[in-house]
This record gives structure tokens, C-alpha cells and sequence, in this order.
């Protein structure tokens, strides 16, 4: 028999696989309708078998009419664009939607017309009309700021007044000539475009509801990681708590403040679930600098603190695998999973993933947990099993009951900082000593060393383990100076000068641009090299700026008071401690400036031991001077020598 006209008539493509359509679970179909479907599906099935219509009436007793019939219907497609297939041969299954060609009119010889279909012909007649109910539903950008989510029952009061403007009248116009006045077809269209719009219409119930459906449920799942190091996730969270901060000024008095704003930032091992490091930040925000803190506790080996709290001590097993693990001890991952927070897509630390780590980075979206979920469980973990446990709590909002004058509990037990990071090594190290269902109930600790056994990770070269710096920043300057009015040569990096003796002798360099590696936690030394990669040594700032360690972002701010005429000093001050004082006179009453002075303090502590020249820079200048003077009084005279001898002299 030939090929059959509806398949060759009829451009349907891979739909005609019959093994690929979507099948019935006739389980759920009672015995009648059981048998009415097989019967349908025999045909279609000998239909594309190419038997012929008496074969296929002897088998059935469906005449070939029937059967060309149920063979383009199984060829439609749903609105998704799926091929109905087996689906459109249950019995009384409707595959396409009622249309009618004219609107329903109430007359004396017709009061109560038929009104199926009638919904959607009104929507199409009347496109306005349409365009009414999607802008009230999904409030779009144009709607006024009132009602940022309209109830049902306020759009269809909406949709009447519409229909009114477009000249429709009752009693006989559709939707005037019905009992609810299209109120429930209004309703059933919304909730089509509920389904259809599932993205757009979430957000009608709350930014969490959008979060999470825009976030699951589409695309392939994550790939199943096991070895360690392999991905990593990282995030900050605000801790629960308010702690009492104790500032000393220059005078020696002491200003207690207490602070609730505090950032746990930490860095999980996907595989094995083991935290690697984490840092507390007391800044409004977190910044850049204290995720690069983070990054290096998460690769530095770690040492268990000096605990200050009586009876609060460090699990036999516990600790960080950088500390307790030998093969992971400057370790360094593989991927690292982050959201796309300000602090985190920095220059800085993208540049010090991609330059000391030397890992992908994957991020996501902001305030987007679910794809970063191991680090948000562990952060909810601490909580509830840590720091909600606390007298000086602030709960997980303002009306919990644990809530119980946080500020006053902070002062009256003196619960300081040092107390906090002290209780948050010990839950972590904790954490990694306790059975986790995610990696069967073993430990992290014994998930990663078992795992170790079969897999091996990267780790620092102990070559570049004393030279690297986690949070240096590369930059370029112009040498600038000026041997005519006497200027020796220096650099400019954020309205500082800075030289060195090497590069105070060297008029030949000025012009020349040099590279700078910048500490931005210590902005008292720089590493300057020349541009075919010499090293021309540490610059030291000018003036009382080499003198106080101070971040890049503690220079800013000065600098940026200053502007504002809100911060004075001048050259025989030291500018960070004029800072310092100005932020301890705000903290007695402002929060913000007590995280700040103590961000400082705590900074100048962990910088108090670093490499810093203890010859000022100015010294230098003024000795250079003098022995230059010195050596022009006592040198007889000599012919001045050649330009181009006096250029192979100089360093370039």
C-alpha cells in the first residue's frame, strides 16, 4: 500500500516516531474507556505499520474516516509544543480549547445565550482589554506605587470598569448578561496565566517565592562532587548577636560601646563538608579586604587559639583540616562557588583567585542562597545551635521572644570580640568533629582524610609559601620628581608620596612608570618593580603615613573627611591617629565609628610585626643630601662627563 497522505501531506517531522509520544497510565481509566483506548491505539499503531484500512477495520471495526481522525490528533501539539501522541486517544480528552465566532447577546427570543468560549473571544476582540489584566496582574513598571500586589477581586473590579470604557452595556453585552459578571472565567484566565507566567507571577507572593522558583527546577542538576578541594563554597552572613566593644583613647581612657552589626564569612569544602576557614568582619558592610581574609584562613594552616573563656575548650578531634591534615595544609581548591555581592566581584579578589589560588570562579546571583546551600545550612546550623543559644542574642527578628535586651546582656556579662571569634573557632571546629548526614554520618574530618587516600589536591608550593600575599593589589605609577628645583624622585599612591633610597638617587627613572605590588591591609610599604621586572625595592609613604599601620580603605576615608573639611591634620601629625581619635569620639555615640576604631585596632595588631624599614623616608632624603653635599666640598674638579656616559650610570 503506498505511504499514507496524512503523513505525507503534512510536514510533521520527528512527530511521526510513534515510540517517542508521551504515554497513558491506563490504570487510572475504567474498564470501558480501558478497552475504547486500546482499540484507538491499535489503529493509529497498524495505521503507521502501513496496513490497510481493511486490515485495520477487521482488527478494530473503526472505519479509515475515524482513524485519519485520530492520527492528526495524535500529531497535534499541547501548548507546551508537545506531541500529544498516545495522550489524545483517551476517551473524551479535549486537546484544543472551545473557539466561538461571536460573543454571546442576551435578546427577549434568546435571554440566556451559550457562553462557552465566550471569555476568550472577548479577550481577542478587544486587545485592550487583554493588556488590562496582564498589567494588573503582574503590576507592571507603568502601574502607579499604590497596591504593589492587586487582589484578584480588585482586577476584575477593574476588568468591568474596562469593559464599560470599550462601549460594552448591560444587561446584554458579555460579560454584563452573565450572574458574576465574568468573574469566574477572569479568575480561571489568571490562574492559566499563573502557570504560563510561572516566573513573572511568583513574584506576587513575596521576593523568597521568586527566588526559589527562578533558582530550581530548571536545567541540569549540579554535578555529584566528591573530592576535596574540588568546590568550594563561600558567603557571608550577619550573626544574631550584639557584643561589647572596649576602645582606649590616646589618654588612656576607655569608651565602651556595644555593636550589632557582625559578618561571619566562611568557605566550605562541597565534597567532604568541611569548613576550611572563615573571618569575622565588624564593618557595616564586608568588604573586599575581609574576604581576602577569609581566603587566606582557608589556605594558611591553622592553629588553634589561646581560649580566654573558662571551661570553653576544643573537641579532642576537632579543628580545621589545614591544621590537622598534613596533605591539605596550604591546599587550594579547584572552584569556588560565591554571589555576585560587591565585595565579592571586587578587582582584588578576582585577581588574587585567579593569580594566588588559581581557581575557577563560579558566581551567582545576589541574595540567591539556593545555589550556595551547604554554606547557608551551616550558617542557619550556627545559629540555632550557637548564637541564638546566647543571653545577648538579637534573634532572627525584632519580635523573637529569644530577643531579650541584647545591648544590656553585651555589657552586663562583658561579652567583648575576642569572646566571639574564641566560641565561633570552637563551633566550627566542632562542626568539623561531628557526623554529618551529607557525607554518611562520617565526620568532615574523617570524609576528607579517607577521601585523601583515593584522591590527591593541590597545594602551594612551599617556594612562594613565605613570598605570597593574599591581599596585595597590583598597580602603576609614574615616577615623578624634578632635578631642576631639587624634587629627588618618588611615586604617588593615594595622595601619599613614597621612595626609597635606591630609587631617591636614580633621577635617571623619572618619567618611567613602575609596577606596584600594594598590601592593601598595610599601605605603609610598597613593592615598586621597573618594567622589565627588577625589583627597585620597598617604597616607604613620606612623612608620619610610614609610621601607623592603616588599610587602603582607612586612607580613603581619611582623605575623603578631609575633603569635607570634617578631618584636619597636618604634616607633623600622624594622620591615622588623628583619625583614630576622631572615630573614638563619634563611637560613644554612633555604632559605625566603634566598628570602625576597633577594624583598626584589630588591623594594627596583625600588621605591628611587618617588614617595615625603620629608616623614614625623609631621613633617607636629608642623609642623601648631606653626603652628596660632603662629597661636592671635598672633589676636585673633573671634566663633566658624556650624555650617553652618564646614561649607563644611571638604573633603568
Amino acid at each position: 500500500m503506498t505511504k499514507r497522505k496524512v503523513i505525507e501531506n503534512e510536514n510533521f517531522g520527528s512527530a511521526i516516531d510513534i515510540s517517542s509520544w508521551p504515554n497513558v497510565l491506563v490504570d487510572n481509566l475504567s474498564e470501558e474507556d480501558q478497552k475504547t483506548y486500546y482499540n484507538r491505539r491499535k489503529a493509529v499503531e497498524m495505521y503507521f505499520q502501513i496496513k490497510t484500512h481493511e486490515q485495520i477495520m477487521k482488527a478494530t471495526g473503526i472505519h479509515r474516516n475515524i482513524v485519519t481522525k485520530l492520527v492528526k490528533r495524535c500529531l497535534e501539539t499541547d501548548s507546551e509544543n508537545i506531541v500529544w501522541g498516545f495522550r489524545a486517544l483517551i476517551p473524551r480528552k479535549r486537546i484544543n480549547s472551545y473557539k466561538r465566532e461571536t460573543l454571546p447577546e442576551s435578546r427577549p427570543s434568546n435571554p440566556n445565550p451559550n457562553k462557552n468560549g465566550a471569555f476568550m473571544l472577548l479577550l481577542e476582540t478587544y486587545s485592550d482589554l487583554k493588556d488590562e489584566i496582564h498589567t494588573l496582574f503582574f503590576k507592571q513598571k507603568n502601574r502607579s506605587a499604590s497596591d504593589p500586589v492587586i487582589k484578584t477581586k480588585y482586577i476584575h473590579k477593574q476588568f468591568i470598569q474596562k469593559c464599560r470604557d470599550l462601549g460594552l452595556k448591560a444587561p446584554n453585552d458579555y460579560p454584563f448578561n452573565t450572574s458574576e459578571m465574568g468573574r469566574r472565567s477572569l479568575y480561571n484566565y489568571i490562574k492559566k496565566l499563573e502557570a504560563q507566567y510561572m516566573n513573572e507571577a511568583s513574584e506576587r507572593y513575596g521576593k523568597e517565592a521568586s527566588q526559589l522558583i527562578r533558582s530550581t527546577g530548571a536545567g541540569d542538576n549540579y554535578r555529584h562532587i566528591v573530592r576535596p578541594y574540588e568546590q568550594v563554597q563561600f558567603d557571608g552572613h550577619k550573626i544574631d548577636l550584639a557584643i561589647t566593644l572596649v576602645l582606649y583613647t590616646p589618654e588612656g581612657d576607655e569608651i565602651l560601646t556595644v555593636i550589632d552589626r557582625i559578618w561571619l564569612l566562611a568557605i566550605i569544602d562541597v565534597g567532604t563538608r568541611a569548613v576550611l576557614g572563615y573571618h569575622v568582619s565588624y564593618n557595616k558592610e564586608y568588604t573586599s579586604n575581609d574576604v581576602l581574609h577569609c581566603i587566606r584562613n582557608a589556605i594558611v594552616p591553622w592553629k588553634p587559639k589561646k581560649l580566654t573563656i573558662p571551661g570553653l575548650t576544643y573537641p579532642e578531634k576537632g579543628g580545621f583540616p589545614s591544621g590537622i591534615i598534613q596533605e591539605v595544609a596550604w591546599a587550594l581548591w579547584d572552584e569556588i562557588l560565591y554571589d555576585q555581592a560587591q565585595a565579592n566581584l571586587s578587582n582584588i579578589v578576582k585577581d588574587r583567585l585567579k593569580q594566588v589560588v588559581k581557581c575557577r570562579v563560579n558566581p551567582g546571583k545576589v541574595s540567591c542562597p539556593i545555589r550556595r546551600s551547604h554554606i547557608e545550612r551551616l550558617f542557619g546550623l550556627f545559629e540555632e545551635n550557637g548564637f541564638h543559644r546566647l543571653p545577648n542574642t538579637t534573634g532572627s527578628h525584632p519580635k523573637d521572644p529569644r530577643r531579650n535586651e541584647p545591648e544590656k546582656k553585651a555589657i552586663k556579662f562583658k561579652i567583648t570580640a575576642q569572646h566571639l571569634e574564641e566560641l565561633i573557632d570552637v563551633l566550627i571546629a566542632d562542626y568539623n568533629a561531628t557526623p554529618h548526614e551529607g557525607v554518611n554520618y562520617a565526620t568532615p574530618l574523617d570524609a576528607m582524610k579517607q577521601r585523601l587516600q583515593r584522591f590527591t589536591v593541590n597545594q602551594m608550593p612551599e617556594e612562594q609559601r613565605n613570598e605570597v600575599v593574599f591581599l596585595s593589589l597590583k598597580a602603576s605609577r609614574q615616577i615623578k620628581g624634578d632635578v631642576r628645583i631639587g624634587r629627588r624622585p618618588y611615586i604617588q599612591y593615594e595622595n601619599v608620596r613614597y621612595t626609597n633610597e635606591l630609587l631617591a638617587k636614580s633621577p635617571g627613572l623619572i618619567g618611567k612608570k613602575v609596577d606596584l605590588m600594594v598590601n592593601v591591609d598595610d599601605l605603609r610599604v610598597l613593592r615598586a618593580y621597573l618594567p622589565d621586572g627588577a625589583e627597585l625595592g620597598k617604597l616607604k609613604a613620606m612623612g608620619k603615613w610610614g609610621l601607623t599601620p592603616h588599610t587602603l580603605q582607612v586612607r580613603q576615608e581619611i582623605f575623603k573627611l578631609k575633603r569635607l573639611k570634617l578631618l584636619h591634620f597636618t604634616s607633623s601629625d600622624d594622620p591615622i591617629k588623628v583619625y583614630q581619635r576622631f572615630l573614638e569620639e563619634g563611637a560613644k555615640t554612633k555604632k559605625r565609628n566603634a566598628s570602625k576604631a576597633y577594624e583598626m585596632e584589630r588591623n594594627q595588631v596583625r600588621n605591628k610585626d611587618s617588614d617595615v624599614s625603620p629608616t623614614p623616608p625623609d631621613q633617607v632624603i636629608e642623609k642623601l643630601e648631606s653626603t652628596e653635599e660632603k662629597k661636592e666640598n671635598t672633589k676636585t674638579f673633573e671634566p663633566k662627563p658624556s650624555t650617553r656616559n652618564l646614561r649607563k650610570t644611571m638604573i633603568y
